[in-house]
């Protein structure tokens, strides 16, 4: 049989061989008949007994031949039946070969799905840097009232999320876990162990979670004392009456929270208005951090809290601190900017913006800060575009609502509103939160520099006498919104309100340039035009880098027609911010007035990169591009 015919080319073979066999044995017989009859012919001429006997046995033997051919012919089905049976347990054998091999592998591919869970839980376990709630301890008798030391501890674990879901902070907080919520309950042989026993134990041995535990008792006076501790964490008991158990759970999150992640914990106060508290909380924080990177984040934390406030001064200082425990610590460096208008002054603040520009810009890309963080620099020197991108990065990093102390929305409603973009503007107000402080403040001013623009300022005065109650009222409104209240000022001179225009002026100071530039178009609305240049003179010795007084300087001077003045004032305006729309507009409409419509379209054009929306720049552009054609 040759090899590899497998089962089937076996019963053939087989066959075959049995059929040879037949037909071997009818050729030996026809042999024999043949011999017999030959020696019969030869030996009958000489001897004709020998010739018969011959011949008889010869016959014989053909009879037996005959015998074992019928023999075979009869053995020959059995023959076959019995090597297809061999053949079939042959063939079961191989299925079955075939069947455990699959099972093997199948065992081992469980095996290897075991081996690499394992692994998986134990590479969960290096890395967890989890708060893990154990179950408090309850006495039977709270326990009868449904406080059971699960309840307890389950509250205190939903208290812990909401403060980690309200901090908005770029920075990784640990996860929060309840005790038994990952306890999946497969059992492993021999153990008696469940795969959550497994993923605690390994935790417990490699990882570096954070174990909280804790106990809920009676009073002698009936209420309430609720008992925390963990791992670093001293023992600490929050007592209140029976009905304030939700109240101690707060407070004992916030305990736990504080001690366990502090960084979050003051950006958490931080960032609901709670500054008084961040700045109780700060001095013991700053002084437990572990190194200079730590402290430097804790100092600009401490920056923000009396920001918030609205104090400028030591403000100022934790954020000079941050940098100097952290050289170009971009975020500081950001935060001091801001700070600055009110401390030292916009003068101050714009040469440490340009600083700060001009060193990002100096510096490799891999090291320069995120967009979001030169907003201040962005606002103070007026590149509007920059102001946009960076609070545009500020929502996409926090899902809409920003990491700084205020929600994004308010802040591109009005880099939009500024960009001359009403309708993206009321895009942003309409998603953002109408409870916030921001939000309101934002809609009044919106409403404003609506009315200021179509030229009605007697509608702009009731939303920013709105706003300015609002403004003197907030502190963090005042940091945010450091000389929109400015506009007051200038809407009550529009309207011929001078002294209380005067009082608005006052009352935000000497340091800022909008109200400089605002003072003297009250000043010359009023029909005193030598006062109103003595007000912009002034300022600009006070704030000579700030665009905002050549701009209305210029503007006036356009509109008495010394278009030769008007275009110098337009020109410092434009390179003190060369990324405003404004100036450059009001520089076009002067070089229209000239007669040079070309240098005129070319203003246009650039004012439309920074303002691509302004529809009154569209059309001037648009309706100079046609006539020059």
């Amino acid at each position: 049989m040759a090899e590899g015919g497998g089962i089937v080319g076996g019963i053939l073979d087989d066959g075959e061989e049995q059929s040879s066999e037949l037909e071997s044995t009818s050729d030996s017989l026809i042999a024999a008949d043949g011999f017999a009859a030959a020696i019969t012919v030869s030996q009958s001429a000489d001897d004709p007994s020998v010739a018969n006997a011959t011949k008889a046995f010869l016959e014989k033997q053909g009879q037996l031949l005959d015998v074992q051919v019928r023999h075979l012919e009869d053995e020959h089905p059995f023959r076959l039946a019995h090597l297809r049976h061999q053949s079939m347990e042959g063939k079961l054998r191989r299925i079955g070969q075939r069947f455990r091999i699959a099972l093997q592998a199948l065992t081992a591919l469980v095996a290897i799905l075991i081996g690499a869970g394992l692994l998986v839980m134990v590479h969960d376990a290096f890395h967890s840097q989890s708060v893990v709630i154990e179950s408090f301890d309850a006495p039977a008798a709270l326990a009868n009232r449904g406080l059971t030391g699960k309840v307890v501890a389950t509250g205190v674990l939903d208290a812990l999320q909401k403060l980690r879901e309200a901090t908005r902070s770029t920075s990784k907080a640990l996860n929060v876990q309840s005790a038994w919520s990952t306890d999946v309950k497969i059992e492993v042989p021999e153990t008696g162990l469940s795969i959550g026993d497994i993923n605690r134990l390994l935790h417990q041995r490699f990882g570096h979670d954070l174990h909280i535990e804790g106990g809920l008792v009676q009073t002698e006076q009936g209420g309430l004392a609720l008992t925390v501790r963990g791992d670093g964490i001293s023992p600490h008991t929050f007592s209140g009456p029976a009905a304030d158990l939700d109240k101690l759970t707060t407070q004992a999150a916030e305990y736990l929270y504080g001690q366990s992640q502090p960084f979050q914990f003051v950006h958490y106060l931080n960032g609901i208005g709670r500054s008084q508290d961040a700045l109780a909380f700060l001095p013991g924080a700053f002084a437990r951090a572990s190194d200079d990177d730590e402290r430097a984040e804790f100092a600009n934390e401490w920056g923000d809290a009396f920001a918030n406030l609205n104090q400028p001064l030591p403000a100022m200082e934790k954020y000079r601190m941050a940098m100097a425990l952290e050289p170009r610590f971009w975020k500081s460096w950001g935060n001091l900017v801001g700070i600055l208008p009110g401390a030292e002054g916009e003068e101050a603040a714009w040469r440490e913006g340009r600083a700060m520009l001009q060193a990002v810009q100096s510096t490799p890309k891999k090291d320069r800060p995120d967009v979001r963080l030169l907003y201040n620099p962005a606002q103070i020197t007026w590149d509007l575009p920059l102001v946009l991108a960076s609070n545009q990065a500020e929502a996409e990093q926090n899902s809409g609502t920003g990491a700084s102390t205020t929600i994004a929305g308010p802040g591109l409603a009005d880099s939009y509103a500024l960009m001359h973009d009403p309708a993206q503007a009321a895009r942003y107000m309409a998603a953002s939160d109408p409870e916030d402080a921001s939000t309101r403040a934002e809609a009044l001013l919106l409403k404003a520099y609506a009315a200021l623009d179509r030229g009605d300022a007697a509608a702009a005065v009731p939303p920013l006498q709105a706003f300015w109650t609002a403004w003197q009222a907030d502190s963090r409104l005042q940091f945010s919104y450091y000389d929109n209240p400015c506009l007051l000022g200038l809407a009550y001179g529009l309207v011929g309100r001078t002294s209380d225009a005067e009082e608005v002026f006052t009352r935000m100071g000497s340091s800022r340039s909008r109200c400089w530039a605002y003072r003297g178009d009250a000043l010359e609305h009023a029909g005193d035009l030598a006062a109103a240049e003595r007000v912009w003179a002034e300022g600009l010795k006070v704030v000579p880098d700030l665009p905002w007084i050549y701009l209305r300087r210029g503007l006036s001077e356009q509109h008495r027609g010394d278009l030769k003045d008007a275009e110098a004032d337009l020109a410092t305006a434009s390179a003190k911010a060369p990324h405003w729309a404004d100036p450059l507009k009001a520089w076009g409409d002067v070089l229209l007035s000239e007669g040079r419509n070309a240098d005129a379209l070319v203003k246009f054009n650039e004012a439309l990169k920074y303002a691509p929306a302004w529809t009154a720049l569209h059309q001037a552009r648009d309706s100079l591009a046609r006539n020059q054609s």
